[in-house]
């Protein structure tokens, strides 16, 4: 029985670990043959590639440093050389770093933009020259790519308002080709790097219109949606999975 992502080849930028990790398992779930990047967690990307193996999908883990953006085109090549193809691409990497105006250092911010944007942008410039119409490009933003919520958060929103602008654009640039692009926009997500009982946790719940956090599982179910048979007329569009944050 073909599921609605089967013989789909997908990449998923830093997979190893939280969203990234619920995002490479739901999509193999959905039939999808899966490639995902990886930093520095190589004992835990090779366990993930052994459990989706098992699935009857096939699954490569590729280290690959989004800190080193013009490093990454190169990746496009052996995805195709391994997988045949790529119909699904998700910039899932990044880093979150706060910090006020006149106290952030400039090597911090250069980083932050280098993983968070620069990286989307190599990664994808080089991917749409080999992906065929129907497509599709997710690109995980951040509730804190429509607007900022507090304060120290400049440099962070910034990189997210370039990934929310880079969805809306690139859905006009690539339409015609038949490849969609949209973005993902999660609120607070209980992963280790951000866990539901954080030092700031209570404040991010009560900015939620639920009172929680989310599940990386709940945003990867919004990707497979837009990877899916059932978005076919869906592009340009930001999708809030925040439990209400943004409303």
């Amino acid at each position: 029985m073909n599921k609605p992502l089967s013989n789909k080849a997908a990449l998923v930028t830093g997979g190893s670990r939280g969203i990234g990790a619920a995002i490479v398992r739901r999509l193999a779930q959905e039939g999808a043959h899966v490639a995902f990047t990886y930093s520095r967690s190589e004992k835990v990307a090779t366990a993930l590639v052994k459990e989706i193996s098992g699935r009857g999908v096939k699954a490569k883990a590729y280290r690959a440093d989004a800190g080193a953006p013009r490093s990454l085109p190169r990746l496009i090549g052996r995805i195709l050389k391994d997988f045949g193809g790529l119909n699904i691409l998700v910039n899932n990497a990044g880093v979150f770093l706060s910090g006020k105006i006149g106290e952030i250092k400039s090597g911090d911010y250069e980083r932050l933009m280098r993983i968070n944007v620069d990286a989307v942008f190599a990664l994808t410039n080089a991917a749409v020259k080999v992906m065929k119409r129907g497509a599709r490009i997710i690109n995980i933003s951040s509730v804190l790519g429509e607007r900022a919520s507090g304060p120290d958060m400049g440099v962070y929103n910034a990189s997210k308002f370039a990934v929310t602008g880079f969805s809306r654009s690139w859905a006009k640039d690539l339409g015609t080709k038949g490849i969609l692009v949209n973005a993902v926009q999660p609120g607070p997500i209980h992963t280790e790097m951000n866990p539901e009982t954080g030092e700031h946790a209570a404040y991010m719940k009560g900015l939620t219109a639920l009172g929680r956090y989310g599940r990386p599982e709940e945003i990867a179910g919004a990707v497979a949606f837009l990877a899916g048979p059932d978005a076919t007329y869906i592009t340009g569009a930001v999708l809030n999975v925040d439990g209400g944050w943004n409303a």
